[in-house]
């Protein structure tokens, strides 16, 4: 190993799901470090996937706007409709939007600042309609509820859900010998399913986004790094200047 890298000898553990997971590990490992992936939540379809396509074919023709919260949201709708969208896009975060414009889709919306908040102030200077949101099942209803506050028509349509997953003992042994340089949270859910399952951690916390920290700080745990840019890449660019002020 190549110890002049930033995040030499350092082990990150990451709590977000496998398939989410890969991206961030295959930059920790460029920069010398070692990834502990520990997925904490996992994803699936919703029991009642014949209600969801029905209610989609409902009502899809019938809202201005369509809005996607993740990429999450893209990829399970998707998977229960097969038709092409006729409404405008509004997204929030780049990579919604990328997996959006990946299927010939042009995006119309999209916040400079990867919030829902921020989302919610771009539609306060469009001219008010209807929107059709498209979110998991622990979405905030605060998009939602905000919109209607406006005076959008809104219809929410829960496309997947977000559920714990209980790691295996393998997984388990980082932790237990308390071999871990920086936890990880890049949602809410990992936070509380890691309170449930582990109590506090035991050194340096790095969260994505406010809402992430909110739910951090209200479980009594100590964040040290929260990137102004609530992306992957903000967050591994804090968590390498964190590492050399810790170093020096």
């Amino acid at each position: 190993m190549d110890r002049t890298l930033p995040l030499a000898d350092k082990r990150i553990l990451i709590t977000r799901s496998k398939e989410q997971a890969r991206y961030f590990s295959k930059q920790i490992a460029a920069l010398g470090g070692t990834s502990l992936e520990v997925p904490l939540i996992q994803f699936q379809h919703v029991s009642d996937t014949k209600k969801v396509t029905a209610d989609i074919e409902s009502y899809i023709e019938d809202f201005e706007w369509i809005v996607f919260t993740s990429v999450n949201g893209v990829k399970y709708f998707f998977e229960v409709y097969q038709g092409r969208l006729p409404n405008k896009i509004a997204v929030v975060g780049v990579k919604t939007k990328q997996a959006l414009e990946s299927l010939g889709y042009k995006v119309d919306l999209v916040p400079k600042r990867f919030s829902a908040e921020d989302l919610i102030e771009s539609f306060e200077k469009e001219t008010i309609s209807s929107v059709l949101l498209i979110q998991g099942n622990l979405a905030r209803p605060l998009l939602r509820e905000e919109l209607s506050r406006i005076g959008y028509n809104v219809k929410q349509i829960v496309v997947y859900e977000n559920v714990i997953r209980v790691p295996e003992e393998n997984e388990w042994k980082w932790l237990k010998e308390g071999k871990v340089d920086l936890y990880t949270f890049t949602s809410p859910s990992t936070v509380h399913n890691f309170m449930e399952l582990f109590g506090l951690p035991d050194g340096p916390v790095a969260t994505i986004g406010p809402i992430t920290r909110n739910a951090a700080e209200k479980a009594g745990i100590n964040v040290a790094i929260s990137p102004s840019e609530y992306t992957m890449d903000g967050l591994l660019e804090e968590i390498v200047q964190y590492f050399k002020r810790e170093d020096t």
